[in-house]
């Protein structure tokens, strides 16, 4: 049984969907299993023995067109993935596709999940409600959908023998003890969701209560997070100091991992670790792999860190935490208000719903997680 599993949409989505490749191996043991990404996904699937096949859409969307599959399970919404899926040769075909008059539509067997969606039959006003309603887990739902007797597969996200111990190594750098955790702290949330992110002056109350808790705090980013540190660090009034440990650290990960980490220490004598924000994707995984709690909303970085089987506290504001599964690693903290689960990506007031998390809340909940570590 050939299979191919169409996964094209944010990286968080790529791995959130490692636990339905399980499934189908588990459930099809003698198929081979054929999944086609977009090319900056392909480090979160690296080493993943699920996988038969992997394909990269930017190299080889020409090549599958020539292949014949027994099942196609396509998961992206957008016109030109649907086009390309519905041109395909294919016995069973599961998931949005285009119809003869020319429109996406999407098989019955996924109804539960595109019900809710923005293709949805019934508007996307009402499939909002339906979303905001909805109790059920991204993975449960899809496991119906596919078949599955198993519900809770894990995420898959392997790491090398090398990154393993320079995530070792840099808490000895940085002289996390016993009695200290490494608490990340994920400032953003992405250029299609920038509401997720708690605002400016929260994430720097946060950091500075952190520290009154006595916790490590390393500041976490990528590249759309640089401005935003930035001004962080510059609120924080942070200034770089060495590490004795700074210089051999960086002979040791110099073979390893091109990444450097910079300590500073403000005028409110707050020690703090910024990571930067330039990392590649598998020196990120590497970092997240040295906290003992990440504090993140709904992103990637979340989901990275529960596949690391991280403890976390998530903060949810316009997205459902009710989808999202942690696999009994951490907690959801969602604000007290009316329009949470607003699915609004840009701010249409001057108080939304990410506007009343209670940071103390994320505080208290990140020091209940400790006694987990």
């Amino acid at each position: 049984m050939k299979i191919l599993f169409i996964k094209l949409g944010a990286l968080g989505g790529v791995l959130r969907a490692t636990p339905l490749f399980t499934g189908l191996k588990q459930k099809y043991p003698k198929s081979e299993l054929n999944v086609i990404i977009q090319r900056d996904s392909s480090p979160l699937l690296q080493n993943n023995s699920d996988i038969d096949k992997l394909w990269i859409w930017e190299e080889d969307k020409d090549k599958i067109k020539s292949i014949s599959f027994d099942w196609i399970i396509n998961t992206e919404d957008d016109k030109e993935t649907c086009e390309f899926a519905s041109k395909l040769k294919t016995k069973k075909f599961t998931g949005p596709y285009i119809s003869k008059s020319g429109e996406i539509n999407y098989t019955k067997d996924v109804a539960i999940w595109y019900d809710m969606g923005k293709i949805s039959k019934f508007g996307l006003e009402k499939a909002n409600k339906l979303k905001k309603k909805n109790s059920r887990r991204y993975q449960d739902i899809y496991s119906e959908i596919l078949g599955f007797k198993e519900k809770s597969y894990p995420l898959i996200l392997n790491l090398t023998k090398e990154e393993k111990e320079w995530s070792r190594e840099f808490r000895k750098k940085h002289e996390v003890g016993e009695k200290h955790f490494l608490i990340g702290v994920n400032t953003g949330a992405g250029p299609n969701w920038p509401l997720k992110a708690l605002p400016l002056e929260k994430t720097v109350k946060l950091i500075k209560d952190l520290h009154n808790k006595n916790q490590t705090v390393i500041l976490l980013g990528g590249p759309n997070e640089k401005e935003r540190n930035i001004e962080i660090l510059k609120k924080l009034k942070v200034k770089p100091i060495k590490n004795k440990t700074q210089n051999i650290f960086r002979k040791f990960i110099s073979k390893i991992i091109s990444f450097e980490s910079i300590v500073g220490t403000s005028k409110f004598n707050i020690k703090l670790i910024n990571a930067g924000t330039e990392n590649t994707l598998r020196k990120f995984i590497s970092i997240i792999n040295a906290l003992d709690i990440l504090i993140t909303s709904d992103t990637l970085t979340l989901h990275v860190a529960v596949a690391l089987k991280k403890r976390v506290v998530c903060f949810f504001g316009p997205t459902s935490a009710e989808e999202i599964e942690l696999y009994g690693q951490g907690v959801k903290i969602k604000p007290d208000s009316e329009c949470y689960c607003c699915f609004q990506k840009k701010r249409i007031k001057d108080k939304m719903c990410i506007d009343e998390i209670d940071i103390e809340k994320i505080i208290q909940s990140m020091l209940n997680q400790t006694r987990y570590l």
